[in-house]
């Protein structure tokens, strides 16, 4: 009771103490909004302390640099955007291409200068600007000098019966390209997405009258139709090598907004290898492939494009719009679906592949009457027949082996030092592609994937190490020779090797005389984790790894695997201590395997590698 007594009540009413509160409240924030002001003013002043004032009316064309939609750390120039009206002193509101409207300082501003020296007109081979499609139609008429295109494999009797048979199909080869009977493209747009006017470069003088031709051409073939679009795509000229021009639309304002059906694509490898067994071969080439499948009627107006003359719309399926490969590519599969066991197509390439002369010539024949009953036109010009060997999706495929493109590898041979990250990185996609016929590829272009880390552009920092890798790689590429295609009636072969750097495999099968014919080489960059790992846990997944890359030939078949590292064999069959290793030894039960342990392919020099693979 003593200390309650001592204890002093506040009396003040609730009411009063509540409008005292609020009035302290009211005099902290006027306080702190007259700071955050007096803060925001110096701030400001700082920033435009060395900012030129810019003059922008409302409706002129900018471009603004703002963070990028998937990575906010990252910012890029990006218009043409409208400027709305003037903020203030320093700063304007902006409408963006996807009609929002933001408050963007002057700073971030520049004007948008559509010049159509550098916008309308790209030269041939250009990649600044994108993946642009051409439009041209320039084809020539069937040629009834068949002999120029056959090939020289073939005896008089063959030729002789090849010749007969390809002029019964004249109208296949002759008639001009047309829309087929089957299959149609269809553009779904996003939802809740309102697409936005792209803005139309005008066509040089000199071009228009080029730019009329075509145009009058396709409407003549009944390919585009004149449109009411209110939305319209540009027309670009791509100027070529010999002066003439190709006419290309750019799409990418309406791919933008457009969902992309997911339809699987072949894979390449497996029909180089299915192909490449074969003793004969023909490849077909479909006349402007895309023309020949329809347009659905109600996506023809989200097709229009501009010129200097008019609005038009296509009928058919115009290059450059996503999609259109997997709609071509799914048409061609139903068409081909009855062939399969020996023709397979990879978009508008048709390859025939046959063990015998007189299989070939039933397989052929079943090909071309397939695509004359659908309505398909086939650029002869472009198609190989009967032959032992052919070019074929960039590679050499024939008699059992496959090799790089004589033609690309010349290209890599020319090739001259990278200087920026965007040349590495185009190196290293041209090279990649044959990394198939480079064993330790991963390995020996560790040095340049290394370059390709960060954000940052501009000039790369060039060493020893570095050319020693450039260097290396073309010399590789350019002494590759074929490698052998799978028999699946033969047992194969894992041969396995793991550096501190890279893991690498080597798919492989014997020949008659007991000697290791390499088929396919694969090989993987270890990440920083996995440098850490024990010796024993890379060699390890090395094996893991192979089996993964090569299992679609691999599954239900007993492999042989061989490694130099003797403790594996006894690790992976016993039980492993390790849980990293128990993981994997229970992954690698869904495959029937031996370990043998000696020096494998991997493990052999390059003179040595080389000899190996021309035997």
């Amino acid at each position: 009771m003593a200390g309650q007594e001592g204890l002093q009540l506040d009396t003040t009413p609730v009411t009063l103490y509540m409008e005292k509160l609020k009035k302290q409240l009211e005099d902290a924030a006027e306080k702190a909004k007259l700071i955050s002001t007096i803060q925001q003013e110096k701030m400001a002043h700082h920033y435009n302390l060395r900012s030129t004032k810019k003059i922008f009316n409302p409706g002129d064309k900018v471009i603004v640099l703002i963070p990028d939609s998937k990575n906010k750390l990252l910012a890029r120039w990006q218009g043409p955007c409208t400027i709305e009206s003037r903020r203030n002193q320093h700063s304007f509101l902006v409408k963006m291409p996807d009609a929002r409207v933001r408050h963007v300082h002057q700073n971030k501003m520049r004007e948008f200068v559509a010049s159509s020296g550098s916008v309308n007109v790209i030269f041939e081979g250009e990649e600044e600007f994108g993946d642009v499609e051409s439009t041209t139609l320039v084809e020539d008429s069937f040629c009834q000098e068949i002999k120029s295109i056959t090939s020289s494999d073939l005896s008089a009797t063959q030729r002789n019966e090849l010749e007969t048979m390809l002029k019964e199909f004249e109208p296949l080869f002759s008639r001009p390209v047309q829309p087929v009977a089957i299959g149609e493209h269809v553009i779904e747009l996003l939802p809740n997405v309102t697409r936005q006017k792209p803005h139309s470069y005008s066509v040089p003088m000199s071009y228009r009258r080029e730019v009329d031709r075509q145009v009058k051409e396709l409407l003549d073939l009944g390919l585009i139709e004149p449109s009411n679009a209110d939305v319209t795509y540009p027309i670009v000229c791509v100027a070529k090598k010999d002066a003439s021009i190709r006419m290309c639309i750019d799409y990418r304002a309406l791919n933008a907004v457009t969902k992309v059906p997911n339809y699987p694509m072949k894979d390449t490898q497996e029909l180089i290898f299915t192909a490449g067994m074969a003793q004969w071969l023909s490849c077909l080439d479909l006349l402007k492939g895309y023309y020949q499948i329809k347009m659905h009627d109600e996506n023809r107006v989200l097709t229009a494009f501009s010129t200097h003359n008019g609005v038009y719309q296509w009928k058919v399926m115009p290059f450059g719009l996503s999609g259109a490969s997997g709609t071509f590519q799914k048409i061609m599969n139903n068409v081909l679906r009855s062939h399969s066991s020996y023709a397979q197509a990879y978009i508008d390439d048709i390859i025939i592949y046959s063990k015998t002369w007189d299989e070939h010539l039933i397989h052929l024949r079943n090909v071309l009457q397939e695509l004359e009953n659908a309505g398909f036109s086939v650029k002869l010009r472009k198609c190989t027949f009967a032959a032992k060997e052919l070019q074929f999706l960039g590679h050499k495929i024939g008699g059992g082996k496959h090799a790089p493109d004589e033609e690309k590898i010349a290209a890599i041979k020319r090739l001259e030092r990278p200087k920026t990250k965007k040349d590495v990185r185009s190196v290293l996609g041209l090279m990649g592609f044959y990394r198939s016929y480079i064993p330790n590829y991963a390995e020996f272009a560790t040095p340049l994937t290394e370059l390709t880390k960060g954000k940052k552009s501009g000039d790369v920092k060039w060493g020893k190490r570095e050319e020693e890798s450039f260097c290396g790689l073309k010399k590789a590429l350019c002494e590759a020779t074929a490698l052998n295609a799978p028999d699946f009636g033969k047992p194969f072969e894992i041969h396995a090797d793991a550096s501190d750097y890279a893991v690498g495999c080597c798919l492989t099968q014997k020949d008659e005389k007991g000697n290791y014919r390499p088929i396919a080489f694969v090989s993987q960059k270890f990440n920083k984790t996995q440098r850490n790992w024990a010796t024993i846990e890379k060699e390890a997944y090395a094996i893991l790894f192979g089996f993964k890359k090569f299992d679609k030939w691999l599954h239900g078949t007993t492999v042989e695997i061989v490694t130099d590292h003797n403790p594996l064999k006894y690790l992976i069959e016993k039980t492993p201590k390790s849980p990293k290793l128990t993981r994997w030894a229970l992954a690698l039960q869904r495959w029937s395997y031996k370990i043998t342990h000696r020096p494998g392919i991997l493990n052999q020099d390059a003179d040595a590698l080389s000899r190996l693979q021309t035997k």
